[in-house]
C-alpha cells in the first residue's frame, strides 16, 4: 500500500547519515515558537496559545504555493482541499469545509461566495501572501458562527502593517511549469520614508489544461457507468421491439474515454493592489485597494450534465447526431465541448487602524473594514448561464485591556452586512441580503504554570430574501469556551479547550431550490432548517526547543442538528415532490440536520539535524487522521479526508537548498452512501534552488521543482470531482526569484 512511499525513506536516511555523525556533537537547540495572531488578540507565541493553530510563511510557502489556497495548505497537518479542478480549491480543516471555515483576508472577509459552493474559487492570490495563518478548531469567539471548524487567515503584501525599511525594496518572480504550459509571473514592491509607507504588485498567471497519467474518469467511474449502460439495453429490449437498432445507434454516437489530458482544467489569473500607510508613535493607519480576476475551466462538463457516477442521464436527444455537430462548433478557445467555465472578478477595499494607549483602561484599540464588490459569470460553451454577485462590507473593532490583576484581555464588536444577487437559469439560490452583528470578550488568568482562558461570544443574524413568497429567518447563537495552556518544562507545554458553538445555517441551506451546474446537482434547501450545535474538545502537546519541535493534537466534535446535504433516489424524489417534479436529469440533494461526530489527532514534528547560520538539515514528519460519522442515519459522512503520512527531507548549505518528500493518502475505506471507492496514492516531491548574492540587498534565486515525480494517478477523497478530475500529473517547475 505504502510500497511507493517506502522508496524516499533509503535517500533520506542516506542523506542524512552521511552528515550526521559530524553534526550531532555541534547540534545546538533551537527555540521555533512562531508568532501567531490570528488565533488570538493578546496572545502571540504558538506555546501560548490554548487552541491549536499554525502558520505557513517564507521559503515553505513560497515553495507550496498553487494557484488555489487549499492547494496551497494542503500539505499542512489537518489541512486538505476540495479541489475542484486548479482554478477553485478551498481549504478543509478537520473534515469541516464550506460555511463552516472562515476564509479571511487581512483578517477580514473574502466576500466571494466560495462557501456556497466549491466550484466557485477564492478570491486571494497565495503568491502574494506573506503568511498565511491557520486556526485548527472551532474559532467562533472571534470571528463568528461560520468559524465552528477553524479559520484560514491570509496576512498579504497589500496592506503595509510596519515602516519601510528603504525608499523602495521588492521582489519579483516568474516560473514555467510543464505540466500544463503554465507561465507566471509577478511583482511586489514597498518602499517608503520616515512615517509613510507604499505598497503595490501584480501577478499575471496562465496554464492550458494539464497533463494527467491516465484516464480521466476513474475506474470505478467506468464500471458504474458500463452497468448503467447495460441496465439500458436491457430495457431497452424489453420496451422496444426496434432495440437492436437503438443500441447500434448509440453505440456509433459513444465518445472515447478522455486520456493523458484534463479538459477544461485552465487558468488564467490577473491581479494586482496598492497600500499606503502612516504610522506614529501613538498608532497607525493602513488602507489598500485590490483588484482580483481569474478565468477558469470546470472540469468534468465535457458530456453534459451527469448522475452520481458521472454518466449522462435524463436527458433525450431525438436529434442526436446534429445536437453533437452544434456541440462541436460551440468549442471555446480552449477546446472543450460544453464546458462550463467561470470569469470572476473582485474590487476589494480594506482599512486597518490601530491607536496605542488610547485610555487608560486600554492597551491597544484596533479597528479593521473591509469593502467588497464581487461577481462572477458560470458560461457554458459560449452562453452565459448564470451570473452570481456579492457586495458587502466588515467591521471589527477590538479592544486589549491593560493587565488587571493576573487577567488580561480583550473585547470587541463585529458587523458583517452583505447582499447577494444570483440571475438565470441555473441560479440556485434566491437573491438575498445577510446582516451579521456580534459581541465578544475574551480573558486569560495567568498562573505561574501557565494560564486558564475563558470567553463567550452573542451573535444575531438575519437572512432577509429578496422574493416575498419566501419567509424570513433570524438566529441569535451564543458561543463559549474554556481551556488552559500549561508550560511542563522550558521547551514543551501542553493545552486543552473546551467549546460550545452554534452556527446558523446560511442562506444556501435554507432556500436553494434548482439545478446547479457545477456540482452536476439539483439542491434543496430547508426553509425551517434551525442552528446546528457542537461541543468540541481539543488538546495539543507542544514542543518548541531542542532537536524536535511541532505539535501533537488530537480533538473530539460531537454535533447535535448537523446540517449537510443528503443524496435523494429517484423513489425518494417522486415520494416527497410527485412524479412530475423535474430535476433535470441531476441527482437530488436536500438539505438536512442530524446528529453526527467528528474525531480524529494530528501529528507535525521537526527533527533538527543542523541548524547553523550556513547550514542546515532536517526531517519533517506529518501524520493526519479524520472520522466522521452520521450518528442519527449509522453512517458515514461524505468527502471526509483519509489517513495521510508525509515526510520531507530538506538540507540546506550556504546558498543551495534541497528538499525531497512524501506523501502517501491512504484508500478511503468509511464510505458515505452513494460514494464510489478512492484508491491510495503516493505523490513524491523535490526542490532544489541556488541563491546568487549580487550585493548585501539584491539576491536572485534560481530554482527547479518536481511534483508528482512518480505520475500516480492521484484522486482526493474530498473532492466532488474525485471520480471525473485526478489531480495533475509528473510536472516539473523552473523559475527564478529576485529581492532588492
Amino acid at each position: 500500500m505504502i510500497r511507493n512511499f517506502c522508496f524516499l525513506l533509503p535517500g533520506i536516511y542516506l542523506a542524512a547519515l552521511q552528515t550526521f555523525g559530524q553534526a550531532n556533537e555541534r547540534v545546538s537547540t533551537v527555540d521555533l515558537d512562531a508568532r501567531i495572531i490570528t488565533a488570538s488578540p493578546f496572545v502571540e507565541k504558538k506555546a501560548e496559545l490554548v487552541n491549536s493553530a499554525g502558520e505557513l510563511s517564507g521559503d515553505a510557502l513560497r515553495r507550496s504555493s498553487e494557484s488555489s489556497l487549499g492547494g496551497t495548505l494542503s500539505g499542512q497537518a489537518g489541512v486538505h482541499s476540495t479541489y475542484f479542478g486548479p482554478g477553485a480549491g478551498r481549504p478543509i480543516i478537520r473534515g469541516f469545509d464550506g460555511d463552516r471555515i472562515r476564509i479571511l483576508n487581512q483578517d477580514l472577509d473574502t466576500f466571494d461566495v466560495s462557501n456556497s459552493s466549491p466550484d466557485h474559487g477564492v478570491s486571494i492570490e497565495p503568491l502574494f501572501a506573506d503568511e498565511i495563518e491557520v486556526v485548527r478548531g472551532p474559532a467562533t469567539l472571534l470571528y463568528g458562527n461560520a468559524a465552528i471548524g477553524g479559520v484560514v487567515n491570509v496576512l498579504s503584501k497589500e496592506l503595509p502593517r510596519k515602516r519601510a525599511f528603504a525608499p523602495i525594496s521588492g521582489q519579483a518572480e516568474a516560473y514555467y511549469g510543464s505540466v500544463s504550459d503554465e507561465q507566471s509571473y509577478g511583482v511586489s514592491l514597498q518602499g517608503g520614508e520616515g512615517d509613510f509607507a507604499w505598497s503595490a504588485g501584480f501577478l499575471d498567471r496562465q496554464s492550458n489544461d494539464f497533463e494527467i497519467p491516465g484516464f480521466a474518469e476513474s475506474i470505478y467511474q467506468m464500471e458504474a457507468e458500463e452497468e448503467e449502460h447495460h441496465d439500458e439495453e436491457e430495457h431497452h429490449d424489453e420496451e422496444h421491439e426496434e432495440g437492436e437498432e437503438h443500441e447500434d445507434e448509440h453505440g456509433d454516437e459513444e465518445e472515447e474515454e478522455v486520456f493523458g489530458v484534463l479538459e477544461n482544467s485552465f487558468v488564467d489569473t490577473r491581479t494586482g493592489y496598492l497600500g499606503l500607510a502612516w504610522f506614529g508613535d501613538k498608532g497607525s493607519l493602513a488602507i489598500s485597494y485590490t483588484d482580483y480576476a481569474s478565468d477558469y475551466g470546470v472540469p468534468g462538463h465535457a458530456h453534459g450534465h451527469e448522475d452520481e457516477h458521472g454518466h449522462e442521464e435524463g436527458e433525450e436527444h431525438e436529434e442526436g447526431e446534429e445536437h453533437e455537430e452544434e456541440e462541436h462548433h460551440d468549442e471555446d478557445e480552449h477546446g472543450d465541448e460544453e464546458s462550463v467555465k467561470l470569469d470572476l472578478d473582485q474590487s476589494r477595499f480594506t482599512l486597518r487602524g490601530e491607536l496605542i494607549d488610547p485610555f487608560d483602561f486600554l492597551k491597544s484599540l484596533e479597528i479593521d473594514f473591509a469593502l467588497g464588490d464581487y461577481q462572477h459569470v458560470e458560461v457554458e460553451g459560449n452562453e452565459v448561464g448564470t451570473l452570481y454577485e456579492r457586495d458587502g462590507y466588515e467591521l471589527r473593532l477590538t479592544g486589549v485591556h491593560n493587565p488587571v490583576g493576573e487577567f488580561t484581555g480583550a473585547y470587541g464588536f463585529q458587523a458583517k452586512v452583505d447582499d447577494f444577487l444570483a440571475v438565470g437559469e441555473e441560479a440556485f439560490i434566491p437573491n438575498s441580503k445577510t446582516s451579521q452583528y456580534g459581541l465578544f470578550i475574551m480573558e486569560r488568568l495567568n498562573q505561574n504554570w501557565g494560564a486558564w482562558e475563558f470567553g463567550g461570544r452573542v451573535e444575531s443574524i438575519e437572512i432577509d430574501p429578496e422574493d416575498s413568497s419566501l419567509e424570513k429567518r433570524s438566529f441569535e447563537t451564543l458561543n463559549g469556551s474554556f481551556g488552559f495552556v500549561r508550560r511542563i518544562d522550558e521547551s514543551s507545554t501542553f493545552s486543552a479547550n473546551l467549546v460550545l458553538a452554534e452556527r446558523a445555517p446560511n442562506a444556501t441551506e435554507i432556500f436553494a431550490f434548482g439545478p446547479h451546474v457545477g456540482t452536476r446537482t439539483f439542491e434543496i434547501g430547508k426553509a425551517s432548517i434551525d442552528e446546528e450545535f457542537s461541543t468540541s474538545l481539543d488538546m495539543s502537546y507542544r514542543l518548541t526547543a531542542g532537536k524536535i519541535t511541532g505539535e501533537v493534537s488530537a480533538f473530539y466534535s460531537d454535533f447535535t442538528n448537523f446540517i449537510y446535504l443528503q443524496f435523494l433516489d429517484h423513489e425518494e424524489v417522486e415520494s416527497i415532490y410527485g412524479e412530475d417534479f423535474d430535476t433535470e436529469g441531476l441527482n437530488v440533494f436536500r438539505a438536512t440536520a442530524a446528529d453526527a461526530k467528528f474525531y480524529g489527532f494530528e501529528v507535525d514534528l521537526r527533527y533538527h539535524i543542523i541548524d547553523e547560520a550556513d547550514q542546515a538539515m532536517h526531517l519533517d514528519l506529518v501524520y493526519d487522521q479524520t472520522r466522521a460519522t452520521n450518528k442519527s442515519f449509522g453512517n458515514n459522512m461524505p468527502r471526509i479526508p483519509v489517513r495521510r503520512l508525509g515526510l520531507r527531507y530538506e538540507y540546506q548549505n550556504n546558498d543551495w537548498l534541497f528538499g525531497l518528500e512524501g506523501r502517501w493518502y491512504d484508500e478511503a475505506t468509511n464510505l458515505a452512501p452513494n460514494a464510489l471507492p478512492t484508491d491510495s496514492y503516493t505523490l513524491l516531491n523535490a526542490n532544489v534552488s541556488y541563491r546568487i548574492r549580487a550585493s548585501e540587498t539584491v539576491s536572485v534565486d534560481l530554482f527547479a521543482a518536481g511534483h508528482n515525480l512518480g505520475d500516480e494517478e492521484a484522486r482526493p477523497n474530498t473532492s466532488f470531482l474525485k471520480d471525473l478530475a485526478p489531480m495533475p500529473g509528473r510536472s516539473v517547475r523552473l523559475g527564478v526569484r529576485t529581492s532588492f
